[in-house]
């Protein structure tokens, strides 16, 4: 039997998480163009207008157990007093400003937090009345605190502040709260593409949150910043789309490079007999690299299959033939008389010619590195090459 680790911060952590989650969920649901929240300034998450908070949330989750709303709920009292203490510091925000919360716990009947759902059930005079008699007569020590915060409001201040509170229970733990964004994903990309759409969409929410936390000043997500990187992300997946998920820039290290195999180096050779320059070398590397990973991508997504792949490279050796043909002809007045650094000026002519052409495996995919990197996989299987002998020394070479 595993023991429990007096250490373990997972019910922390998955708090932590949820809420963020939970902006996200809120932010899709609000609806309203005009929309936009903050994480952790005014409140665990705030919408706000005119630099104002407009409804204040607090986000409560229990990953193991039940979470207790009953009157006198530690986490309950803690949040009033939260509340309170804005409302001192600001003494307009009660009448501008709604205060919820939500929470996977459930409201027990016929309390507070049963009077103050947005249901038929709410109540908010039954519940101020509870509140009044538990802050008043219940001894406990630890809600001491939160409850001389609600106590020393005036009763005006009271009613505004209560009038102004819902409570959102029984809501989706982090394990379930996928399921409640998902909807919102489906709508804007294909059936097969939602999972990988999902993760891109959380991934750029998750920085946008951390953006949030570092920021001295409040940073804002609105409605339609997440609804257009939505759109964004969802147009990258279509019947015919191909996303770029690697970074074409990316300069692998020597260690990545030490880990091809030598049938995966052939093409560094194929440059090596043209002369090829050794910055020039570098992005060449470079090409072949990233495209080698988009394209394994693909394949593993299935976005794009073996013989679609077998096609494309067709149409990429089919243009080569074309040029290497023509650079043969030209080389053909000087018989076996041409010297080799004619040769190697011939083989970067040509191999400049193919760069910069403009084949693309897909009319929606215009990157040229993919071109690129797939010219060279096929230098490494010596299906195409530079100098007009390359097949006679790179049998030679690798026979050695």
């Amino acid at each position: 039997m595993i023991e429990h680790n007096p250490h373990d911060a997972s019910g922390q952590l998955s708090g932590y998480l949820y809420q963020v989650l939970s902006a996200l969920l809120l932010l899709l649901e609000s609806r309203n163009p005009d929309s936009q929240l903050c994480i952790e300034k005014f409140d665990d998450v705030a919408f706000v207008e005119k630099d104002k908070p407009q409804i204040m949330i607090q986000i409560k989750h229990q990953l193991y157990r039940q979470g207790s709303l009953s009157d006198t709920s530690t986490d309950y009292w803690r949040t009033i007093k939260s509340w309170c203490d804005c409302i001192k510091n600001n003494g307009n925000l009660k009448d501008t400003t709604d205060f919820v919360i939500i929470t996977t716990a459930k409201a027990q009947d016929n309390s507070i937090a049963f009077y103050l759902q947005n249901m038929f059930s709410r109540d908010w005079k039954k519940a101020l009345e509870i509140m009044r008699q538990v802050a008043c007569s219940n001894a406990s020590k630890t809600n001491k605190i939160y409850y001389d915060a609600f106590k020393s409001l005036d009763d005006k201040q009271q009613e505004d502040l209560v009038k102004h509170i819902y409570v959102c229970d029984m809501s989706p733990n982090i394990g379930a709260i996928r399921e409640s964004i998902m909807p919102y994903v489906r709508v804007i990309t294909l059936q097969p593409f939602e999972e990988r759409v999902y993760e891109k969409i959380v991934g750029w929410w998750i920085i946008s949150a951390i953006q949030c936390l570092i920021s001295e000043e409040p940073v804002f997500i609105s409605y339609r910043q997440l609804q257009k990187k939505m759109n964004d992300i969802g147009g990258e997946y279509k019947a015919d789309s191909l996303p770029i998920d690697v970074d074409p820039y990316y300069q692998p290290t020597d260690h990545e490079l030490d880990q091809l195999p030598p049938e995966n180096r052939i093409f560094i050779e194929q440059l090596g007999l043209i002369a090829i320059s050794n910055s020039r070398l570098k992005r060449c590397i470079r090409d072949y690299y990233n495209a080698y990973r988009q394209r394994s991508q693909w394949v593993r997504e299935q976005l794009l299959f073996i013989n679609d792949l077998e096609k494309y490279e067709n149409r990429l050796v089919d243009e080569w033939n074309r040029l290497f043909l023509i650079m043969k002809e030209d080389m053909e007045d000087y018989g076996d008389q041409l010297p080799e650094n004619q040769k190697q000026i011939a083989g970067r002519k040509l191999f400049g010619e193919i760069e910069n052409l403009s084949l693309p495996i897909r009319s929606n995919v215009p990157d040229p590195f993919i071109m690129r990197g797939t010219y060279h996989e096929l230098a490494n299987r010596l299906v195409v090459g530079w100098h007009v002998d390359f097949m006679d020394r790179l049998c030679k070479l690798l026979r050695g």
